[in-house]
């Protein structure tokens, strides 16, 4: 209706232009055959058409700014249909119903967002207390003397199953926590090399077990970022573990940092054991590479990652060429 109602206004303007351009020009040269009540006339005539033009313009500057005012994010705004008519007015309304739907879409789409959350948050809290009770049964478990080698096998097998769901849950309850916004920070200026380092030498044995080779290029200068160590330990563990657990047997593993122009960057590399979709983004919660994978992986890793990264005022971005993953941390920085 709009494009229609478009063109019907354009027509229509075309038109009116063409019978004022007849007019004016017909009555503008008859004026020395006329006396100065006809010249009187037409000067008020094209004054009249001035102040129709002034007003339709200023028709169109409200429209514009109220439709600006909408595009940056506003959509409570509503243009006002008081000093607007004709096909202007037409426009604005269509212009609020859209402001309209555009809203409540949204509120609705926050809304659900919020309860699932809020779900996932419960739910994982509920989990908490009966997971804290198997474990405890668990350990008692191990304590028995005499058990047969298939027993204390069976016992091994649940201490490990419930180590992992004790690790998803709590993993599923910081993702929800990120999300809504109430993940606690403690921002503090922290060379971001060191870091680095640090999380290397604490997965060093890691690292020699999985068979891969890592090449770490790091700076020895500081490289100073201000965000919460803590969380920013656990980004990089899960992004290292995330290349030695999926990275091609017998492959490289690349850590590098640099800072340039106010920013900070590490970036992890890793060559894919299996072929990759482009088009996945890896850091939705429960996302994965190879949908066929058994091993054991939440799918939240990346998640939690970006989660964490965000939380502490960085990007991190993803970027998949062919089989070759690549993470990339930034930061604002000042080297020291």
């Amino acid at each position: 209706d709009l494009l229609l109602n478009a063109g019907d206004t354009t027509w229509k303007t075309l038109a009116a232009f063409a019978a004022y351009f007849v007019v004016n020009y017909v009555w503008g040269t008859s004026l020395e055959y006329t006396g100065a009540l006809s010249l009187l006339l037409y000067l008020l005539f094209n004054a009249a058409v001035a102040v129709f033009l002034v007003w339709k313009g200023f028709q169109k500057k409200q429209i514009h700014q109220g439709v600006k005012k909408i595009a940056d994010g506003n959509l409570s705004y509503h243009l006002p249909l008081q000093n607007l008519s004709g096909a202007d007015r037409k426009v604005a309304e269509q212009i609020n119903r859209i402001s309209t739907v555009l809203k409540e879409a949204i509120d609705t789409s926050v809304k659900n967002e919020r309860m699932k959350t809020d779900l996932i948050t419960n739910v994982s809290h509920d989990l908490k207390t009966p997971l804290t009770s198997i474990v405890c049964y668990i350990e008692l478990l191990k304590q028995e003397e005499e058990l047969p080698e298939h027993v204390k096998d069976y016992i091994r097998i649940l201490g490990e199953k419930s180590e992992r769901l004790g690790t998803m849950v709590q993993d599923v309850f910081e993702v929800s926590k990120a999300a809504s916004g109430q993940l606690p920070v403690m921002l503090e200026e922290l060379d971001f090399g060191k870091l680095l380092r640090q999380t290397l030498a604490d997965m060093d044995t890691q690292i020699e077990k999985s068979g891969l080779v890592l090449r770490a290029y790091i700076p020895e200068e500081p490289v100073m970022i201000r965000a919460d160590g803590q969380r920013l330990y656990r980004v990089f563990q899960n992004l290292l573990q995330n290349a030695l657990q999926y990275s091609l047997k017998g492959s490289r593993i690349y850590l590098s940092l640099s800072a340039a122009e106010g920013q900070a960057q590490a970036v992890v590399k890793n060559t894919s054991a299996v072929e990759l979709d482009a088009e996945l983004d890896f850091t939705e919660r429960f996302v994965r590479g190879d949908a066929s994978r058994t091993d054991g992986g939440s799918g939240l890793g990346l998640s939690i990652a970006r989660s964490f990264t965000e939380a502490c005022g960085g990007r991190l971005r993803i970027k998949v060429d062919a089989d070759l993953f690549t993470a990339e941390v930034t930061f604002p920085s000042e080297r020291a």
